[in-house]
């Protein structure tokens, strides 16, 4: 019997299409799988239907197919050594595109086609109210409210540029407090800060080029922009030279971390409301196809 392998859509989301619904469910068929289709009408939706999936004894092939947002969701309906995650990544921002080295649906095809597995870790923010995982990055400050910023109607319009808006807003509106991130044995004040489990960020910029999802650490990246100026004077050379602005201050493998102070937080490009909170490491977490 063929393998089954669980396709995750997300209707709402801009990237989806029937036509290409079709190209990817053939495509895996031409590669010998059987394919059982899942449509959440929701986020809470794909996530109860990826933890009904999930079996530690058997685990299920699920494919997460479109932007960061779609499989932060699939990761967040799975629980530990429950499954094997196939991505064929859409959307917006795309970073795990970048970082897995993927241009194209064809190019994700092949990849779960030829079957190679490798254990990621996945990062886990906890707020005063909620926990969520993240398979890339949190953020906290400046970019991650320039993500709860983002209007949607600009961000239906314009797409990525929508993110540039809003982050020239959060400019105009320039906040200068602190905010501790600290992780019982050493700590560093900041007006902003990454915990990344990848290398890329917002596309193809190489922030942490030392990071990984496959290894069992996170980089944490303090920034320190009292000013417009500190900003830019760090943004740019990124930007322009692909130069990371900072080092990381040090690699998180266990225990955790907490963050002070009530900035707002992003996890994989969506809003996660305001600190504080901690991150802790989930190391191999479960196995990818890539």
């Amino acid at each position: 019997m063929p393998q089954t392998a669980h396709v995750v859509f997300n209707p709402a989301s801009g990237s989806y299409a029937k036509s290409r619904v079709d190209r990817i469910l053939n495509g895996l068929r031409a590669a010998g799988f059987s394919t059982e289709v899942v449509l959440p009408d929701s986020e809470t939706a794909a996530i109860d239907a990826v933890r009904g999936l999930c079996n530690p004894a058997r685990p299920p092939l699920i494919i997460a197919v479109g932007g960061d947002g779609t499989i932060n969701s699939v990761i967040n309906g799975m629980t530990p050594q429950g499954a094997t995650l196939g991505v064929i990544p859409l959307g917006t921002a795309n970073v795990l595109a970048w970082e897995l080295g993927i241009r194209s649906i064809d190019a994700a095809l092949q990849r779960i086609a030829r079957g190679r597995q490798r254990l990621f870790s996945v990062g886990e923010a906890t707020s005063a109210n909620r926990t969520r995982r993240f398979l890339l990055m949190a953020g906290i400050g400046l970019d991650a409210a320039a993500v709860a910023g983002v209007r949607p109607e600009e961000k239906a319009r314009l797409g990525k540029l929508a993110y540039l808006l809003s982050g020239l807003r959060q400019l105009r509106d320039w906040d200068r407090g602190l905010l501790t991130v600290s992780d019982g044995q050493r700590s560093i004040d900041c007006h902003s800060a990454i915990i990344t489990n990848a290398c890329h960020y917002g596309g193809p910029y190489r922030l942490a080029p030392g990071a990984e999802i496959f290894a069992p650490q996170l980089a944490v990246l303090p920034f320190q922009f009292p000013t417009r100026r500190s900003f830019f004077r760090a943004a740019l050379p990124l930007v322009l030279a692909g130069h990371p602005p900072v080092e990381p201050a040090w690699q998180m493998s266990s225990g955790q971390l907490t963050i002070s102070g009530t900035k707002a937080v992003q996890l994989d490009g969506d809003s996660f409301g305001n600190g504080p909170l901690t991150i802790r490491l989930l190391a191999d977490f479960n196995r990818l196809l890539c």
